[in-house]
């Protein structure tokens, strides 16, 4: 009971327990229906504080309170901003030289920001989709951008938000031209042919014969080496600390900031004589923490940090050697070295759950589009054990 009056007392008490705040007050009063008055008052003023009533806000103003929680508890927080830019419409444009891009409003399909969170309809995010597919984004992409509506409308609804009256369909199995969310087949899957690998690094590796004396050049051709032999993220190589650099040994830590592991891997030969040539450099130029540190135009800055995302010159080269002039092939960018690494490791025969190690996959679904390129083990035993059948039992003819 929640009113009561304790011994020798001629006022009301009340003790209960609402949103995890307890209470155990008295009244101030000796009638019962003012006490019962005064818990119900007290009832809905935490009520009000604790459950306060729904705000609305427009899914712009959600995302940046998204983005903003996401800057500590994402690991992808980076990314996460330019999708949100993307899904309002702000596009990234390039500056005179290629080195610096600023945002553009309305420079490309997007959600008005306007928008409320409750006014979202079927038919703001179909006709987005229809927008997307015009400007040649794939499945994958798509999916994404669907999937950050999903959280964001998920995260409206922790913070009170009023949603939409009526529910997202997401995904329809059965009506697929209704469903927001695309099927999509095995990924894009693009990797260099040694001939085409040759072609970018003698490219790359021309541009140092002319500048010799350029650390960012060469930083470029050595960065591609590295990315080729190890299978790394642009991230993950281009910030690798000289702590994580076991020359002696041979071996790196790569730390999986996107996943949020760590894998050693053994070095090749020519990336081994690279890292300690590069070493023996910087150890004549001054202090470096970073395998690549940050550059200028002169050579690095003589700042202890990071080259940073800087892939403008190496997608130049890779465009001028002619690896994009196929339009019906998949587009080379930095992220194919990758793809390149694991290829060539499907098709000599190294399985996909070591693949999956050495890229850092936190599971084998990942790495599942590389494996029509393994060869087919099982296969071949199934042919010599039906050869050998038909050997002991010939068929009639």
């Amino acid at each position: 009971m929640a009113l009561f009056k304790p011994k020798r007392s001629k006022t009301w008490h009340c003790r209960f327990v609402l949103h995890g705040v307890r209470v155990a007050e008295s009244t101030g009063t000796g009638d019962e229906t003012a006490a019962m008055a005064w818990e119900t008052r007290r009832r809905e003023a935490i009520h009000r504080e604790y459950c306060p009533p729904p705000q609305q806000l427009t899914l712009h103003e959600v995302a940046q309170m998204w983005l903003a929680g996401s800057q500590v508890s994402h690991r992808d927080a980076h990314n996460n901003a330019g999708r949100v830019r993307k899904l309002f419409g702000t596009a990234m444009v390039p500056q005179p030289g290629g080195r610096l891009w600023i945002e553009q409003e309305g420079g490309r399909a997007g959600l008005s920001k306007d928008l409320l969170v409750s006014e979202l309809r079927q038919k703001h995010l179909m006709d987005l989709k229809a927008a997307r597919i015009r400007e040649g984004n794939k499945a994958a992409t798509m999916n994404i951008e669907v999937s950050l509506v999903q959280s964001l409308i998920g995260f409206a609804a922790t913070m009170n938000v009023v949603l939409p009256e009526t529910p997202i369909i997401w995904s329809h199995r059965r009506n697929k031209a209704a469903s927001l969310k695309t099927s999509i087949g095995r990924g894009k899957l693009r990797w260099l042919t040694l001939e085409e690998e040759a072609r970018l690094l003698g490219s790359l590796h021309r541009r140092i014969d002319e500048f010799p004396n350029s650390q960012a050049i060469r930083d470029n051709y050595e960065l591609v080496v590295m990315l080729l032999d190890t299978g790394g993220r642009y991230g993950e190589i281009a910030g690798l600390p000289w702590s994580a650099v076991n020359l002696e040994a041979g071996t790196i830590n790569l730390y999986r900031h996107k996943v949020q592991n760590e894998s050693t891997l053994t070095l090749t030969s020519r990336v081994l004589a690279l890292l300690r040539a590069r070493k023996l450099r910087q150890k004549a130029e001054g202090h470096f923490s970073y395998v690549f540190p940050a550059c200028n135009q002169r050579g690095w800055s003589g700042l202890d940090k990071p080259r940073g995302h800087a892939t403008f010159a190496i997608q130049k080269h890779i465009n001028a050697c002619g690896l994009n002039d196929d339009r019906e092939r998949h587009r080379v960018t930095p992220h194919t070295f990758r793809d390149t690494f694991a290829s060539r490791l499907a098709q000599a025969g190294v399985s996909l759950l070591k693949i999956s190690h050495l890229l850092g996959h936190t599971t084998t679904v990942m790495t599942q589009k590389y494996a029509h390129l393994c060869p087919d083990a099982v296969g071949f035993e199934a042919a010599n054990a039906l050869n050998a059948l038909h050997a002991r039992h010939p068929s009639r003819r």
